[in-house]
């Protein structure tokens, strides 16, 4: 079985820029990641593992070295084009005061909405699927405030799995 190649990292350098200096936290990374695969990075604390993620997301930049998302420079990806990429789930509460779990999840599929942001059918399906898999059916009514950390948690996967990108990032 051919394994398909949907991430590439080639020398990679991660860490932080501002005005007076650099701070790199790794460097020299190199690894593939497969379609279908399952990764899981460990690692101590401050080590750069929600840098490297927020690298690979496009949020930051990176310091050197190459990311290749399907096949394509990270370079050469616009931010919609890689909304449709790449979600990610990060450890941060998301604030949307009085927004509600559907809300939430609904805009996963921001990437496919057009500038008006209205949900077409086939995006309320794919909100809906999403809210089942992630077993939070019974609070997609809810406000998110209302919510425990674990449901918020529940939530925000599920809108990454509503966005219906091929490589899903949990922080």
């Amino acid at each position: 079985m051919l394994m398909t190649e949907i991430v590439k990292i080639k020398d990679l350098s991660i860490g932080y820029i501002n005005r007076k200096n650099t701070l790199e936290l790794n460097s020299g990374l190199n690894t593939s990641l497969y379609k279908g695969e399952l990764a899981c990075l460990l690692g101590a604390n401050g080590k750069g593992k929600s840098t490297l993620l927020k690298t690979l997301c496009k949020f930051i930049p990176r310091l050197d070295g190459n990311i290749f998302i399907g096949g394509e420079s990270l370079d050469a990806i616009n931010e919609r084009k890689m909304a449709k990429k790449v979600s990610i789930v990060l450890t941060e509460k998301i604030q949307m005061p009085n927004a509600t779990v559907y809300e939430l999840v609904g805009y996963g599929r921001s990437p496919y909405t057009g500038f008006m942001g209205r949900l077409s059918k086939k995006d309320h399906l794919e909100v809906e699927k999403a809210i089942k898999q992630c077993g939070i059916a019974h609070k997609k009514h809810a406000f998110l405030e209302s919510l425990s950390d674990g449901e918020r948690q529940k939530a925000s996967i599920a809108k990454a799995l509503a966005q219906n990108t091929p490589v899903i990032l949990l922080d």
